[in-house]
């Protein structure tokens, strides 16, 4: 319960008063001012729950009241009528489009995590698929390498081949000479 009217002021802000009776929303917020003990007090209330006989059920995480809407005689005349106050429609409205954004934006902040992961993953596969190129790249030029020596020794070989094809040749021819 406040009784400091700067408090109330602040709580108040964004909010509106209703007269009842009045169709309140299930869950929608309510604060109010009402008599207890002869003492007119101001409450933070909590979330509308439902109607009762001139009183008003709420509810916050914790627990449940009634707040009496008013106050009769004994002649069943209305002695005190509480007031009511709830979030105005700008107020829930944004409330309701906060909530809206708030929920886009967990959303996307989910995919964003799963693509960084994604991209981490990509990387780490680039990177080893970059070494291997690197790794295949530098036996391809060992093997051309290679492959060019033999090449050369090869064609060193091939004329020394033709060398002793024409000295073998020659011997021949002389021979036959000799011998015929």
């Amino acid at each position: 319960m406040i009784k400091d009217i700067s408090l109330i002021r602040s709580e108040l802000e964004g909010f509106i008063e209703v007269e009842l009776p009045y169709e309140f929303e299930k869950g929608s917020q309510i604060k109010y001012i009402t008599k207890k003990n002869e003492e007119e007090s101001f409450y933070k209330g909590g979330k509308f729950n439902y109607f009762g006989n001139d009183c008003i059920f709420i509810e916050t995480n914790s627990r449940k009241w009634s707040v009496p809407t008013c106050k009769r005689n004994k002649d069943g005349s209305i002695a005190y009528q509480s007031r009511f106050f709830i979030k105005s429609e700008e107020e829930a409205k944004c409330d309701k489009v906060n909530h809206e954004l708030n929920q886009i934006i967990e959303y996307q902040q989910s995919i964003i995590e799963k693509l960084s992961e994604k991209n981490k993953k990509l990387e780490i596969i680039n990177v080893s698929l970059t070494q291997d190129k690197r790794d295949y790249e530098e036996l391809l030029q060992q093997n051309r390498f290679n492959f060019k020596e033999l090449s050369i020794e090869s064609r060193k070989k091939d004329n020394i081949i033709t060398k002793y094809e024409s000295v073998i040749q020659k011997l021949t021819n002389s021979h036959s000479v000799f011998t015929g």
